[in-house]
């Protein structure tokens, strides 16, 4: 049930109060201006106020025009009025389009805003006879060109009523004037499809960063654990008979630490958006490293590249080194000490990777669950590639994981 007395107790219901005062004195610096046309046009007194109202409202018009104007009544309606309407992106030109409609809103403001008064000066005579009367009355007070007289005591309390009628009907008149506002600053400052379209791509584009930073600390930190975990364990089982292998080990946790803190230390610039940082240049003739680490873990693997990987685009070559870490991650991760068989060749047309590693039994039953391949799928697919990544076809107890990324764009 609408309860018809919650206007009057709502503060927000006399924003229009404020509001209206405002665009009232918005028209105060071009009413000067104004008077020009009102005094050297000939006529009557009639239509030199005419003229001087439409000189009025072109001033406020053109006064809305400039782009700055938007960002300036959408804070203020927001502001004044509570309504949420969102800043238009930054950086950003303002089209003409809807530099028209703020100037139409800054019209609407002004408008509504001498209405508003002069409603509310009108409104406001009824309570003035309640004034009079409290004031102890006896005097006549002229009324639209008639006197009327409020009698003291008694014979004037008729007064009191129309007192408080004409205080409700100013508080419902408050409350409608501040929906006017509110509806006209969304329907005149709000975003455009066009606008609406464009943030809905920097949201989009701000998700996929974000997503690409987590697939990046996932993939970096994630060889980094994996690997330095298996070189651990391997040298301390080595650590009283080969010294010399525990050193290496060591030496190349330390090597590999130091590359996942170059990426950490660019993701978390990225986060708090420090324009210096640089991402670490990854290319794909760096995955030799990546197996030179891991056999000095211990494992077994078996790593070749061919073709012309030097020659690859930047851009691709950051990605596919980014594709081989991971597959290579999850193959020691579920297949230490291996043998893991890796194998990269860069053809005329396509980049082909291909991670193969024994299918151990828990491998198979829990299917590789965690974010390394969900984070790989997104990669290629990025890349227009695709990706096979399940048991071998052939029933050997294998793992194959397979990735061709075209070199040309598809038509």
């Amino acid at each position: 049930m609408v309860n018809p007395l919650k206007p009057l107790v709502r503060i927000g219901s006399y924003r229009s109060l404020p509001f209206g005062f405002l665009g009232m004195a918005i028209t105060a610096i071009p009413f000067p201006i104004a008077l020009i046309p009102a005094v050297l046009i000939p006529g009557d007194v009639r239509a030199k106020a005419v003229y001087g109202v439409l000189a009025m409202g072109v001033l406020v018009a053109l006064a809305g025009l400039p782009g700055p104007m938007r960002r300036v009544g959408i804070w203020f309606s927001n502001q004044m009025l509570g309504t949420r309407i969102a800043q238009p992106l930054p950086n950003t030109k303002v089209a003409w389009a809807e530099r028209w409609r703020s100037a139409a809103w800054l019209l609407v403001h002004t408008a509504l805003g001498w209405v508003l008064f002069g409603l509310g000066c009108f409104l406001f005579l009824g309570f003035v006879l309640t004034l009079v009367w409290a004031g102890g009355g006896g005097s006549p007070i002229a009324i639209f060109g008639e006197e009327v007289t409020i009698e003291p005591g008694i014979a004037g309390a008729w007064t009191l009523p129309i007192g408080f009628f004409t205080l409700v009907v100013i508080a419902y008149v408050l409350a409608g004037f501040t929906k006017l506002f509110q509806y006209s600053a969304v329907a005149l400052l709000g975003p455009s499809a066009a606008e609406r379209v464009a943030a809905a791509e920097v949201r989009a584009n701000h998700f996929e960063q974000r997503n690409r930073l987590a697939r990046e600390l996932h993939d970096s930190i994630g060889h980094t654990l994996t690997t330095s975990t298996i070189q651990a364990a391997a040298a301390a089982e080595l650590v009283d008979s080969e010294p010399q292998l525990v050193r290496r080990a060591l030496g190349t946790i330390e090597e590999s630490s130091r590359a996942a803190l170059e990426d950490l230390d660019h993701v978390l610039g990225l986060l708090r958006d420090d324009r210096s940082s640089r991402e670490p240049e990854r290319r794909l003739i760096e995955v030799g490293t990546l197996a030179e680490r891991a056999r000095a873990g211990g494992a077994v693997i078996d790593y070749e590249l061919t073709g012309p990987a030097a020659e690859l685009p930047a851009t691709l070559s950051r990605e596919a080194y980014r594709i081989v870490q991971e597959g290579l991650t999850n193959a020691l991760r579920h297949a230490h000490p291996g043998p893991v068989t890796v194998r990269v060749a860069v053809l005329a047309d396509a980049l082909r990777i291909e991670i193969v590693n024994p299918l151990v039994e828990h491998t198979a039953a829990s299917g590789r669950g965690g974010n390394g391949l969900p984070g790989l799928t997104e990669r290629v697919e990025a890349l227009r590639g695709e990706l096979v990544a399940g048991p071998a076809v052939d029933g050997e107890p294998l793992w194959r994981l397979v990735t061709t990324i075209p070199l040309r764009s598809r038509p």
